[in-house]
């Protein structure tokens, strides 16, 4: 055992030694061209954490103010649409009732579930407590259920949740707060995970649950101050019904409707605002056929929604914002054009740098790890739920396997998408 200690002590020191040798070899050009992909990541982490905590310090010197929008709590159609969700129906309702918000109505459409969520329902219909419209026939989607439900919305804002999806008590008040702001015709949620599927707790739903704290409380937080937050989560978001009602709702052709709609009601050159402290808690997919199946129909969704609307770019007219524009090129150039010249980096240095591969790779996990440190500080920091920063012992696996596992599977999406193949939902 000691003798074991001492040679893994050894080989460590030796390797480190290595490490910082093969380093100090490097030219200027060798750390730039090796650094090059990954300083997107690190001016983009640095820069949001640096905006975010000054915009945090202004607030608690200078809480948020609503000017001279005068608050009227209108009446908000809650529409919960749901798919065999007899698992979670029941407790979704219920956190919908216990919301302190008054004036609201829920409505539940059974989307041709073949289990007894419409059972489960149906008992508060006879209570008066719920509106419980029923879809039936061979095929059901999530946007014709939403497009259904809101024909019987009698509010002036159309809120829209998942079937699996728990709002907390004081959320509904802050969407009536933000939809009472000139020119907001949105507004996205914070969506955060409260478990897996059925109820599992493992380590992909904890790998989740971190990637929300990060998405939501650094991107969705800087994309809201730019107001080029062009998406909407689909498991909590509102809308006002008449600006709706312009854009024709839902479009039944898309498989990312969240994204789809908040397209669709940027181009009416509205704001859409999002609220850190309205959350809602979802359930997550629990293992990773589950996952990949999920995270395979959001990035072919996000690419073919991008084409349907690519006169946003190719539009030569002043229809859109320049800030609209700007986000959108943001996005492709991030989540798509980066990811493909990352693949086409990664054969370049196994093909020229392949007696020094390993080190190579030990360099960028210390850049990424650095910069995971900082995201997931400023999440913490700026979050109303602090527990969050207990994940941070899943950097390691969050850089080495979740997440090239997850661009690789984006790129599989988009290649399928731009060859015009499609995703089972």
């Amino acid at each position: 055992m000691a003798l074991d200690l001492m040679f893994s002590t050894t080989f460590l020191y030796d390797y480190i030694q290595g490490f910082i040798g093969w380093f100090g070899t490097l030219t200027f050009w060798q750390i730039l061209a090796i650094m090059s992909l990954m300083l997107v990541d690190v001016s983009r982490t640095i820069g949001k954490a640096i905006a975010l905590s000054i915009l945090s310090l202004k607030r608690h010197y200078r809480p948020f103010d609503y000017g001279p929008a005068k608050v009227t709590y209108p009446k908000i159609s809650i529409l919960i649409p749901a798919h065999n969700e007899s698992i979670s129906i029941k407790d979704t309702i219920e956190a919908a009732l216990e919301n302190s918000y008054a004036n609201k109505e829920i409505i539940v459409i059974d989307d041709h579930s073949s289990d007894d969520t419409y059972n489960l329902a149906k008992p508060y219909v006879e209570r008066g407590l719920i509106k419980l419209l029923r879809r039936s026939g061979i095929k059901g989607s999530k946007t014709s259920a939403i497009n259904y439900g809101a024909m019987y919305a009698t509010g002036e804002i159309i809120m829209v949740t998942d079937g699996d999806t728990l709002i907390e008590r004081n959320a509904i008040k802050e969407v009536a707060k933000y939809m009472s702001l000139p020119g907001v015709i949105a507004v996205a949620g914070n969506v955060r995970v409260l478990k897996g599927d059925k109820g599992v707790i493992n380590y992909l739903t904890k790998c989740q649950s971190y990637e929300y704290v990060i998405s939501f409380e650094l991107g969705r937080r800087v994309r809201s101050i730019l107001n080029v937050l062009v998406i909407i989560p689909g498991a909590f978001s509102a809308f006002k019904k008449e600006s709706g009602k312009k854009i024709g709702l839902y479009d039944k052709d898309s498989v990312t409707e969240d994204f789809d709609l908040a397209l669709k009601l940027y181009k009416t050159r509205g704001k859409v605002e999002f609220i850190s402290n309205s959350i809602a808690w979802t359930y997550c997919p629990a293992n990773w056929r589950a996952w990949i199946k999920q995270r395979i129909r959001w990035s072919h969704g996000q690419i073919v929604t991008l084409l349907k609307h690519r006169d946003v770019i190719t539009s030569r007219n002043k229809a859109y914002s320049l800030l609209f524009i700007l986000g959108i090129y943001d996005m492709i150039f991030v989540d798509i054009i980066l990811l493909f010249a990352r693949s086409i980096s990664l054969v370049w240095l196994l093909l020229f740098f392949s007696d020094s591969i390993l080190y190579i790779m030990n360099f960028v996990f210390i850049v990424y790890l650095v910069l995971e440190i900082i995201a997931i500080a400023t999440a913490a920091s700026i979050s109303k739920y602090k527990e969050e920063i207990r994940y941070i012992y899943l950097v390691p696996f969050m850089i080495f396997v979740y997440r090239p596992i997850y661009a690789y599977i984006r790129l599989y999406a988009y290649i399928k998408a731009l060859m015009g193949v499609g995703v089972k939902w």
